[in-house]
């Protein structure tokens, strides 16, 4: 090559910043350009092909797809509040009392997180005075959650009760006196870690 215009054509083909103030480039040029075009106009013939629409058309097709997708995921969410919510009689009939105290600790299934924790809430309104601790495997994960109610919180802090609830399930947790959560990877140790809650209830009251 002995001048910029035998590169022929140059397309950019990815750009990443590497430090403060300084970005890299790669291109390809020449064959390698056409190579690279055609390969991307045989990707956008497929994926036409894929929606059923002309080429002009995938832009609005993948958007209502992605409007498609957000509704169908705000809809099983709230299937799964709704199956959350039509367990709290059975749960709530599983009342422990520790010093007194009423306890449910119990694991449950494909509620997903925000259904978990309208769980907690819904069960202690329901329990008045108490303390609700939930867990639920996910995805080969475990989510806990631990609720107490305002009245208890000088005697339990559902934050310490969960620090001491994760490491059982390969985590980490922690948050207020009244509610706290944690993650986990360890499915196996969350029957343990529910069991245990009595136990460290008795200890703290």
């Amino acid at each position: 090559m002995t001048r910029t215009g035998d590169l022929g054509v140059l397309k950019i083909v990815s750009e990443e910043s590497v430090a403060a103030g300084v970005r890299r480039i790669e291109a390809v040029t020449g064959i390698a350009a056409l190579k690279h075009f055609q390969h991307q106009a045989l990707v956008l013939i497929r994926l036409a092909g894929q929606l059923n629409v002309g080429e002009d058309g995938i832009l609005a097709q993948v958007e209502k797809l992605s409007q498609t997708v957000k509704q169908l995921e705000k809809e099983l969410e709230a299937q799964k509040r709704k199956g959350a919510l039509s367990q709290i009689d059975e749960l709530a009939g599983r009342v422990q009392l520790v010093k007194g105290i009423k306890v449910i600790a119990a694991e449950v299934q494909n509620v997903g997180r925000e259904g978990l924790r309208q769980l907690v809430d819904s069960l202690r309104q329901k329990l008045g005075s108490g303390v609700v601790a939930l867990g639920m495997p996910e995805d080969g994960k475990v989510a806990l959650i631990a609720g107490v109610t305002k009245d208890l919180t000088a005697k339990v802090h559902a934050g310490k009760l969960m620090q001491s609830l994760a490491p059982m399930v390969g985590g980490k947790g922690g948050g207020r006196p009244d509610l706290a959560e944690a993650g986990g990877r360890d499915t196996t140790g969350l029957k343990l870690a529910l069991e245990s809650v009595p136990s460290l209830l008795e200890a703290l009251l």
